[in-house]
């Protein structure tokens, strides 16, 4: 859509809003009390159906709240940010095509070896939980902040022969959005299979006047849940914040950046980004690969020209499910967390919390962690473990910003040392136990990872990569402010208030 076009759409339905406005005001007398009966029913409509949804009891609490305190703002926000995923139904078709697709790919999945499970026990932990099986053959490289991330994506999609599969949850429209899409236009042209999926909301600035140069290079392109969906009530809380490239089924990239100038540090506000994505190479990727898949398949619903055996019949599996292993490289699983009952990532860090003798290290953007969470830091500092967080020194969401730091005061006095990070923001999703385990992925610790977004985590024992990651946690340390008792005790009234303001809907950022 041009944006003539889209504003021309934008004043129409501004006016539209205006005229029913007046309308409404005109109708006030009579109008009154039906908006009073309704402000009285409907709380408790939508009370007795949130009391039966299948979320923390915080989150339950918070969303009864707003809808008996603010009625028509608080029904609104639920209806459109509060159902539970229980009511996110897929497609019947979809739901067909990826059960064809995991009966197709069930040999090529893979299985623990007992060398691996004597070697690392908890790889069969997390693979109970809901892991994949954990493969020692396959290749990792850290790659720290956004230069390093784009270089290496830019000369894996110019490298690719056969395929390229791009998801993310937030594309831009700016230089190095445009520098991506163009690369995929130049591969598309040489007859390389180009597919290229977007999260429906997060990457809402996307529009036909970026698109449109894809489809005509003959890149297949899809969103996931788009907002603009008639169905947008069921979907519009439960995003996919996955970010995965996977070329030619031999390559994969994943991590915590998106696509944007943003993540090179290009944002006035926010300056330096610091973040961190990893690079992989082997039999872990045919788990990347179908993980791509099911969304793809998702997201089309099943389209008929893009059907499970595209992907995986007999002549497509080796194509797209390619069995190269590395050199040996210690051993990598991956946890992937939908929407619903499934909580993977949440059960894997608890069981790798626990597993915690000496240190645990974690970075994340947003800090607010569920109960069960907090208790298993708060047990694992008691035993003795040196546990610290680094948090951004300035936040991209004044919400999450403020929500975050409410429990500065809560984590000091269970001895958990925080690093807020001077370069201003960090975004990365990384955590590392004892100096052996590390987790990198899209997650965030916080409520809507762990229970409401698509999120996936790639888990590491003593591999190549986890002895970069110790280091860039060093430097990380060296470039924050350890926060400490003075410092707290120097917050404003204002402050405060805004922080136990924002903590109170934490459970629904």
């Amino acid at each position: 859509m041009s944006s003539l076009k889209r504003r021309v759409i934008q004043f129409i339905a501004a006016i539209a809003i205006l005229i029913l406005l007046l309308i409404v005001l005109f109708w006030i007398d009579a109008l009154l009390p039906i908006l009073i009966f309704i402000a009285i029913v409907m709380p408790f409509v939508i009370g007795w159906q949130i009391l039966f949804d299948q979320v923390q009891p915080q989150g339950k609490l918070a969303w009864l709240l707003t809808v008996f305190f603010i009625p028509y703002f608080g029904a609104f926000a639920w209806v459109l940010f509060g159902r539970t995923p229980r009511r996110h139904r897929r497609i019947k078709r979809t739901s067909t095509e990826i059960r064809m697709l995991r009966q197709a790919i069930e040999s090529e999945q893979i299985e623990t070896s007992p060398d691996l499970v004597t070697a690392y026990p908890l790889t069969r932990t997390l693979e109970k939980l809901g892991a994949t099986g954990a493969d020692g053959h396959t290749s990792t490289k850290l790659l720290v902040n956004g230069e390093a991330k784009f270089e290496a994506v830019l000369q894996a999609i110019e490298q690719a022969t056969d395929h390229i599969h791009l998801q993310y949850y937030l594309f831009r429209t700016d230089e190095i959005s445009l520098k991506v899409r163009d690369a995929l236009i130049k591969k598309s042209n040489e007859d390389v299979t180009v597919r290229f999926l977007y999260d429906g909301l997060g990457s809402q600035e996307i529009g036909e006047d970026f698109i449109r140069p894809l489809r005509d290079s003959r890149v297949h392109v899809e969103a996931f849940d788009p907002v603009v969906h008639p169905l947008l009530v069921f979907n519009a809380n439960f995003r996919n914040h996955q970010k995965l490239i996977v070329i030619d089924g031999r390559i994969a990239f994943t991590g915590g950046l998106n696509v944007g100038d943003e993540y090179l540090g290009k944002d006035e506000k926010l300056g330096f980004w610091r973040d961190t994505h990893l690079r992989l190479e082997g039999p872990l990727v045919r788990e990347l690969q179908q993980l791509f898949v099911e969304n793809w398949l998702y997201a089309g619903h099943g389209a008929r020209e893009e059907t499970w055996d595209l992907f995986a019949d007999e002549t497509n599996l080796p194509r797209y499910f390619v069995n190269e292993p590395q050199g040996k490289n210690g051993a990598t699983q991956l946890l992937v967390t939908s929407p619903g009952q499934d909580v993977t990532i949440r059960d894997g860090l608890i069981r790798l919390l626990m597993e915690a003798k000496e240190s645990i290290w974690i970075t994340t953007p947003y800090l607010i962690p569920p109960p069960e969470l907090l208790a298993i830091l708060e047990v694992a500092s008691k035993s003795g473990v040196d546990i610290r967080l680094v948090v951004p020194g300035k936040g991209d969401e004044w919400f999450s910003f403020h929500a975050s730091e409410y429990y500065f005061e809560e984590l000091l006095k269970r001895n958990i040392r925080i690093y807020k990070y001077n370069r201003h923001f960090i975004h990365a999703k990384t955590l590392l136990i004892d100096g052996k385990i590390a987790l990198v992925g899209s997650a965030n610790f916080d409520f809507r990872s762990m229970y409401l977004n698509h999120e996936m985590m790639i888990a590491q024992f003593d591999t190549t990569s986890i002895q970069e990651l110790h280091e860039t946690f060093l430097n990380d340390f060296e470039e924050s402010i350890q926060v400490d008792w003075a410092m707290l005790r120097k917050k404003s009234t204002v402050k405060r208030f805004a922080e136990a303001f924002c903590h109170i809907f934490s459970p629904l950022l």
